[in-house]
């Protein structure tokens, strides 16, 4: 028989090559729009200070795939549903509302405590009348949600749930055309079940979580396996070279070519930057017993970590009279009261306040001012160059008197060659550390670098 003219017959083989698959393909990257539905429930909710979705994946486990707000850092995580209120609303398939952590037996209370959430609404995400994973709202304060703040939530869950399911869909008739004749009807014959569903958002349309989860095992093994080191470089006096501290330096189990940065950044964003920033600042600390009782100890660690209880707790355990806590930050701090309440009790057991990277942002700038540091540390940008740039020069002069102004002292770090050496001793810095004086290494090595007694830091 003839075909009739301008019709074109395609086996499912010549259409999955073909334009047609590009254009679907196009349709399962929803991603940025379902990032964006998450974000705008915080607009819906003001009283939400974060939002989470979570799927249900192989082995039963909730997994994290999109987050705004404060839970953001959870994204790639899991959940066990059996103990959580996540767990108990997708079982059952209603909407679940805790007003106080510290009175609802039916929540996961660590996690939430880990994060600092008191209340919590839990909207599972239905198919097919089957729970395939669920949307989480948190707030700080208990009694948070109104029942108007629970319907937006539970209609923008309903939404979710069509934008996964449609998406599911399409890559199920995907799945079909890159079959073989004979196999596409039994492909497009089957159902995509709650799993699939959930495999599928995990693998397509958010395919960073796969990633995130790979990163948050590697940084739960470092942690739980103690697969870090940590290494000591001198800090000297420069009007004399005398030794009169050492600063304590993280360096990981890994790749060589990957700087001990990468991995805070690393587990800062699968929400693992503040117990990893703790693991080695109490690692740190274990080099006092042996240090002579002249020479101080500097420790890195960031804003959330310097506002936990478990620092103080670290502190509290040693010599904190010999601690020199360094924050590290390079953006904005929102709550400088809550930071210089614990700044205070810092002080309190002994410890002393540097700020690190001086220079670097306007940061380091609002930290000075608000946090009033026994040490500044110019950052490595200044120091490469002070002795020929005018500008760096003038920027040092600057900066060494506002902080002897203040009763601080500055170190300039970076120090590289015998020219940066001469000139910040000349501006009146009165610490350096670099590699032209000693590179980080063992505790004995930087002990080696100088055995002279000196009581000034």
């Amino acid at each position: 028989m003839e075909e009739p003219r301008g019709v074109q017959v395609r086996t499912a083989a010549e259409i999955a090559s073909g334009d047609y698959r590009s254009a679907l393909r196009e349709l399962l990257e929803p991603d940025a729009l379902f990032d964006r539905l998450i974000s705008e429930l915080l607009l819906l909710i003001p009283s939400a200070d974060g939002a989470l979705v979570g799927l249900v994946g192989e082995g039963g486990l909730i997994r994290f795939v999109e987050a705004a707000g404060a839970l953001h850092g959870l994204v790639g995580s899991t959940l066990d549903p059996v103990h959580s209120l996540a767990g108990l609303a997708i079982r059952t398939g209603t909407v679940l509302r805790c007003d106080d952590v510290d009175t609802d037996p039916r929540v996961d209370a660590e996690m939430l405590r880990q994060v600092e959430m008191t209340s919590l609404v839990s909207v599972p995400l239905q198919h097919g009348g089957a729970s395939i994973g669920v949307v989480n709202i948190v707030a700080r304060r208990p009694y948070a949600f109104s029942d108007d703040d629970i319907l937006r939530c539970t209609l923008l869950a309903d939404f979710l749930a069509s934008i996964i399911c449609s998406s599911a869909e399409i890559a199920h008739v995907l799945d079909a055309l890159a079959a073989s004749d004979t196999d596409a009807a039994a492909v497009l014959g089957g159902t995509t079940s709650p799993a699939a569903v959930a495999r599928f958002v995990s693998n397509v349309l958010s395919p960073s979580t796969t990633q995130l989860v790979d990163v948050r095992q590697r940084i739960r093994r470092t942690l739980d396996e103690h697969r870090f080191t940590v290494v000591y470089q001198p800090i000297v006096r420069l009007s004399d070279s005398r030794l009169v501290a050492v600063e304590a330096l993280a360096r990981f189990v890994g790749p060589p070519d990957e700087p001990p940065d990468r991995w805070f950044a690393a587990a800062a964003a699968c929400g693992l930057g503040v117990d990893l920033e703790l693991a080695a600042f109490a690692a740190a600390l274990d080099a006092l017993p042996h240090l002579p009782g002249h020479l101080g100890l500097c420790v890195n660690i960031g804003p959330a970590a310097l506002a936990t209880t478990t620092l103080k707790t670290i502190l509290d355990a040693a010599d904190a009279r010999r601690v020199v806590v360094e924050l590290t930050e390079h953006v904005p701090i929102d709550d400088y009261g809550h930071l210089q309440a614990v700044v205070s009790s810092l002080r309190y057991l002994g410890a002393r306040l540097s700020v690190d990277d001086t220079g670097a942002g306007y940061a380091s700038l609002t930290h000075i001012v608000k946090l009033a540091p026994e040490f500044i540390k110019l950052d490595r940008w200044i120091v490469s160059g002070v002795s020929t740039d005018p500008v760096r020069r003038a920027l040092v002069v600057a900066l060494v008197g506002f902080a002897h102004e203040i009763g601080a002292r500055v170190v300039g770090e970076g120090i590289e060659t015998a020219a940066e050496l001469e000139a910040l001793a000349s501006l009146g810095v009165d610490f350096g550390q670099g590699f032209l004086l000693a590179r980080p290494g063992t505790l004995e090595d930087a002990l080696a670098f100088d055995h002279r007694v000196d009581h000034s830091v």
